[in-house]
């Protein structure tokens, strides 16, 4: 499982997560301080506070398929 904190403040920021979530043969969720949601729900996204990172888990492991692409698409989002 990869944890990472991200930045999704933006309605752009947002398509680009659920499309690449959508994509993914695996699971992608956003962790709030009192929610856990789909990352392929554009409407359970737009229901948290984004103002401030969130932490997206993905489901699989460095190197597994489909994990290179995924970063490529939402690897901007990452803060640290």
């Amino acid at each position: 499982m990869l944890n990472r904190k991200i930045n999704i403040d933006t309605v752009d920021k947002v398509r680009t997560l659920v499309g690449a979530a959508t994509s993914a043969d695996f699971e992608v969720d956003i962790l709030t301080d009192s929610f856990t949601v789909n990352a392929k729900s554009i409407l359970g996204i737009f229901s948290l506070d984004r103002s401030r990172p969130v932490l997206m888990t993905i489901d699989a492991n460095e190197g597994d398929d489909g994990v290179e692409e995924f970063f490529s698409r939402v690897g901007d989002f990452i803060v640290e």
